[in-house]
């Protein structure tokens, strides 16, 4: 029986060789595809620090430079701020003393000034005492001569007091040739200037040519169309309110009177003189221009 056993495993160790040495070489594969393939990620990690180990070296090679530029940077600032700390001290210590030489000659100016005007001052202050005390000399002389004028004048008015009263005596009042009684009446220069200063009536002075043709007096115009010096007589023709009236053959110192639509009272035309071809006189006309119309419709 033992014959049989062994005879039948020989055949099953002979069967189980083959694929014994398969696996074992298949093993063997993979251990050395394994352990190529550890050596060469070995060699990549080596590589790859070695290249980080440079890259950190070249890094703090850098860092080491940039830190000494930065520090020699920093030096150069600090010497600059040095320096402009000393400069900007010597600057404030130049402006201060030249402040100090300014206000000093600005102080020794004003003082000079303020003694200057004192002085004016003082010398105008005596001008003006002077100048006083010369014009109250010359005030007291005026004014003794301003008493002695104020009684000259006070004879002077006394003096034409009496002769507008006299004036006021020589002056008439007639009839004109309306009829109508007139104011009073004045027959030369000295006499008109009192009516006019009587102010009761608008006084206008005239000359009229006969050559100058129609000619204006005061709000009227007038015509001369005769003049006869021999008997102190004339003829002439008035333009009042676009009417044109003649009045002929009239003597002097007579009151010619004609109305207008402007007054109650008449307009008084006076001849004080007649000479060849010109007579010469005043126009009387009144105060109040009240519409004559206007009066009668009240």
């Amino acid at each position: 029986m033992n014959e049989e056993s062994n005879s039948t495993n020989e055949p099953e160790q002979a069967r189980m060789s083959p694929w014994t040495a398969v696996l074992a070489a298949a093993f063997l594969a993979v251990a050395v595809f394994a352990f190529v393939y550890q050596n060469a990620k070995i060699d990549g990690l080596g590589r790859q620090m070695v290249a980080s180990q440079q890259d950190n070296a070249a890094l703090r090679s850098s860092l080491t430079q940039s830190d000494a530029e930065l520090q020699s940077a920093l030096e150069a600032v600090r010497a600059d701020l040095a320096s402009t700390r000393q400069d900007t001290s010597s600057a404030v210590a130049k402006a201060q003393a030249a402040v100090r030489k300014h206000a000093d000659l600005l102080a020794g100016r004003i003082a000079k000034q303020q003694k200057e005007q004192g002085e004016q001052l003082s010398a105008e202050l005596n001008q003006v005492k002077e100048s006083t005390s010369e014009t109250a000399t010359e005030l007291n002389g005026k004014l003794n001569g301003i008493s002695s004028e104020v009684g000259t004048v006070e004879s002077d008015v006394a003096s034409a007091k009496s002769n507008i009263e006299e004036t006021r005596g020589d002056l008439q009042r007639t009839k004109g040739d309306m009829g109508v009684m007139s104011g009073l009446i004045a027959t030369n220069s000295k006499e008109i200037q009192y009516l006019r200063d009587l102010g009761d009536r608008n006084i206008y002075q005239f000359t009229i040519d006969k050559i100058a043709g129609m000619q204006k007096v005061g709000d009227i115009q007038v015509m001369l169309r005769k003049a006869d010096p021999k008997r102190n007589r004339y003829t002439v023709d008035v333009r009042a309110d676009d009417k044109l009236v003649e009045k002929r053959d009239k003597s002097i110192n007579e009151p010619v009177q004609f109305y207008t639509a402007r007054a109650h009272q008449p307009y008084e035309f006076v001849v004080n003189e007649v000479k060849k071809d010109k007579v010469i006189g005043y126009l009387a006309t009144p105060k109040v221009t009240v519409s004559r119309n206007a009066g009668g419709n009240q």
